[in-house]
């Protein structure tokens, strides 16, 4: 191994004729990018760079540094025949160390299940892959999809630097494993499909583990995310009193227009370029922003795109500048007023099909609205639905109590020309997929609903009506 010194970083490569080209490389371009693609000797090569945070991380890279784990680990992995992009070297600087690898031109397989329409190839794929880890006593400790590559049909392993090559594979770790594997493609899946990976990967008594791992670790990420809302991080950026979601730096600058609610929680303002929600308590406003970053971290457009929020010293109001929706559609107590009675039965068997599937949609990413009332669905174009008060979402499975109340609420906040017939529709396409007592579910939300009055904003404002 040849060791050279550059920029205060000193090289540890495979290749002595890679010296002279680590001389040409600006590392401050690395540091600004975290990773940089290169060309050396007509192949291509890859440089990631780890930042040693705090204390901790200062320790970690005089003893064993995240780049030289990196390297050591894809030897050992290449050795054992498990897939990996060629090690070809390694850095170790203060604060920082780095790992070169040789390109592979791939598509993560998270990417390839985004887009598939047979996820069963993919699937078996995958559970080849993993028993083949196991057999190798692998355990990734990060092993999401888009930590595994894929080109002509081979799996590729990648981000080496938590992995661990135990002496004792155990139970725990094979379940590790599955539950990081298949955590962010899980929901999509469908039944017989879960069962063909079981079956596959040999162990269908693992999958309620599984399962309930899965839910864990769902978790987990969300309070993780919850818990850095307000902190820089990729997906964020600080200024001041203003926290922005990347990319929308330059965004919710307009000028005022007008009021549109102004209550003991809330003061809703439109501007000639987004919307702008003042909340009246501090917690409240954290909450909702909280749960917009959670909603970007997840690629998730349930309600309107937020863009920054502004956090003043008190006693000042603080607010979330957002996406206006009003050139999209309506709230959907004002559109069934307005509209339901005018549409064919082909239509609002569409309507209800939709919206079905809307729900069906939060309810598998473990999503909840706990104020899911008419004027919260927003109706946009092509009947395709969004959420208002964000601050009201959950991230919870939803079981047959809040099912129960988030149907009552539906139905005692919509007009009351919206048919018997439809709202029994509704019901049965909602809870088609569901394991409830849906005789029990249903008997509970007619019921309850009967001893409410029928509240909802129509298109001359608040309207009352009696069952």
């Amino acid at each position: 191994m040849t060791i050279i010194q550059k920029d205060n970083i000193e090289w540890f490569i495979d290749n002595p004729a890679f010296a002279d080209f680590i001389q040409t490389i600006s590392f401050g371009d690395i540091l600004k990018r975290s990773h940089l693609k290169y060309i050396f000797q007509s192949e291509r090569i890859f440089i990631k760079a780890f930042y040693e945070k705090g204390l901790y991380g200062l320790i970690r890279n005089k003893v064993v540094s995240r780049g030289e784990k990196e390297y050591t680990l894809g030897k050992r992995l290449m050795a054992l025949s498990i897939p990996v992009p060629e090690p070809l070297g390694y850095g170790i600087a203060k604060q920082h160390s780095y790992v070169i690898q040789r390109w592979i031109e791939a598509d993560s397989l998270l990417t390839l299940f985004k887009s598939s329409k047979n996820k069963e190839v993919l699937l078996t794929l995958l559970a080849s892959f993993l028993k083949k880890l196991a057999s190798a006593s692998i355990r990734h400790n990060d092993l999401h999809l888009d930590n595994i590559l894929v080109k002509d049909g081979i799996l590729y392993l990648v981000d080496l630097h938590q992995m661990k090559i135990k002496k004792l594979f155990n139970r725990t770790d094979e379940i590790s494993n599955l539950t990081h594997a298949l955590a962010m493609v899980y929901d999509g899946i469908k039944e017989k499909e879960k069962e063909l990976f079981f079956n596959a990967y040999g162990a269908p008594d693992l999958r309620g583990h599984v399962e309930d791992n899965i839910q864990r670790l769902k978790r987990r990420w969300i309070r993780k995310k919850k818990k850095r809302a307000f902190d820089e991080t990729s997906r964020i950026h600080l200024s001041g009193d203003y926290v922005y979601l990347t990319g929308y730096e330059d965004y919710g600058k307009g000028e005022p227009v007008e009021v549109i609610k102004d209550d003991r929680k809330v003061r809703v303002e439109r501007y000639t370029d987004h919307i702008r929600k003042y909340y009246k308590s501090k917690r409240r406003l954290e909450r909702a922003w909280k749960n917009h970053v959670v909603l970007s971290y997840m690629n998730y457009s349930l309600g309107p795109q937020a863009f920054y929020v502004y956090r003043p010293p008190f006693p000042e109001y603080g607010y979330i500048a957002m996406e206006d929706l009003k050139s999209h559609g309506e709230e959907m107590d004002r559109y069934l007023h307005r509209q339901y009675g005018q549409r064919i039965i082909p239509e609002r068997k569409l309507l209800i099909e939709r919206l079905a599937r809307f729900f069906h949609s939060m309810f598998q990413k473990n999503i909840i609205h706990k104020d899911c009332k008419g004027c919260n669905i927003f109706v946009c174009e092509g009947m395709q639905f969004r959420l208002l008060d964000i601050e009201d979402v959950a991230f919870r499975e939803i079981d047959e109590e809040r099912l129960i109340k988030m149907l009552v609420q539906l139905n005692t906040t919509i007009p009351r020309s919206v048919g018997f017939n439809d709202r029994m529709r509704f019901f049965l396409r909602l809870t088609s997929i569901m394991t409830i007592d849906r005789k029990k579910i249903f008997s509970q939300v007619i019921k309850r609903s009967l001893r409410q009055v029928i509240v909802y904003e129509g298109t001359q404002g608040l309207t009352r009506e009696y069952w």
